[in-house]
């Protein structure tokens, strides 16, 4: 019987430590650069010949074409995911 409740709380603390860690994800990517081309309806836009996607919620600034900004960035499904964007400093 105390086997099992040792066995049921390792189990419990490495699915939780997994659960974490497929929270976390991967870290975020970075670039720097000016806005070369934007789509606010498609909510794309285009730094350093690669495109973004954004959430125009997260921007949190008024993007506008020729701006230098710093974006953090993650990939899935092939795709650039806009995490955050910032003015660059």
């Amino acid at each position: 019987m105390k086997h099992m409740k040792k066995l049921a709380i390792v189990a419990l603390a490495v699915t939780a430590g997994a659960s974490a860690a497929a929270a976390a994800g991967p870290s975020a990517m970075e670039v720097t650069g000016r806005i070369q081309h934007l789509n606010p309806r498609a909510h794309h836009l285009t730094v350093k010949s690669q495109t973004y996607r954004y959430n125009p919620r997260l921007a949190g600034m008024t993007l506008r074409r020729g701006e230098e900004v710093r974006i953090l960035y993650r990939e899935s499904h092939g795709q650039r995911i806009a995490v955050k964007i910032l003015p660059a400093a």
